[in-house]
């Protein structure tokens, strides 16, 4: 991986957040957790750890990893408690088959060798395993990369990230594009303005300023928790009809067979 920092495009503990960026937060742990029950999880890329408490509270045991030290550092402070480790998505420090589910949430996007990390994945995981992926949907309209990222795959490359590597791939997606109020109907001009100009803040605090001044006083992040936000299954998608522009995230679950070891 590269050496950036990734602390300036990470959500972190009391950065002012939109009510959808909440919503989406919730959404990505609310399915997670569902993978999770009673199961033992590995989050890679848990940046400061705020969906780890939620993902703990229904697995028989999480762990917590990031490449990035310093936060790592915030997680520790904010969660004394919780199994954190520092790693590399390309080399994983656990043993064949020692995982239930792994997680992937908002950050394959930043890795340079994907194919690297979806096999890691592979070897960690137990027949039966679960492998979670989010992404933002590179199809959708207005789409902004983030500073640092390498590749966005689509809904069709994350079904071929996973068949590839021996998953069983199913696709979702989840928040319409469609303008949900007047107000996103206002914004959405100024939106499409600012990414054709690359006019978009490149770090979380700045956009954080931004979002101040366009929806006024916001809540702050922090431990993921019930009641933040709604949830309402995903949208299975048809990779085959794609490109899928109607979503604004994209869900994948990869399955390994249980009759199948890794090979």
């Amino acid at each position: 991986m590269t050496t950036a920092d990734f602390t300036t495009v990470t959500e972190t503990w009391g950065l002012p957040a939109s009510p959808e960026q909440l919503a989406m937060q919730y959404f990505r742990y609310r399915m997670a957790a569902d993978l999770s029950a009673n199961r033992d999880v590995l989050e890679i890329g848990c940046g400061s750890g705020m969906g780890l408490p939620y993902l703990g509270a229904r697995a028989h045991m999480v762990v917590g990893g990031d490449y990035t030290t310093g936060l790592l550092r915030e997680a520790r402070a904010q969660l004394p408690a919780t199994d954190l480790v520092r790693m590399d998505a390309q080399h994983l420090p656990f043993g064949d088959r020692s995982l239930d589910v792994v997680l992937m949430l908002e950050m394959i996007y930043y890795v340079a060798d994907q194919d690297a990390a979806f096999a890691e994945c592979r070897r960690v995981l137990r027949p039966g395993g679960s492998l979670m992926v989010c992404v933002p949907n590179p199809d959708r309209p207005d789409f902004n990369p983030s500073p640092f990222s390498t590749h966005y795959p689509s809904a069709a490359g994350l079904a071929s990230l996973l068949e590839r590597h021996g998953f069983e791939a199913s696709v979702f997606g989840a928040f319409p594009v469609e303008a949900a109020s007047s107000r996103d109907r206002v914004l959405a001009p100024i939106r499409h303005f600012a990414v054709r100009y690359h006019l978009i803040p490149s770090s979380m605090h700045a956009k954080a300023l931004v979002k101040r001044v366009l929806y006024g006083r916001l809540p702050a992040l922090g431990a993921v928790h019930e009641g933040m936000g709604t949830y309402s299954a995903p949208s299975e998608l048809d990779v085959a009809r794609g490109p899928h522009r109607g979503f604004k995230n994209l869900y994948a679950v990869g399955t390994v067979s249980s009759k199948v070891a890794p090979g």
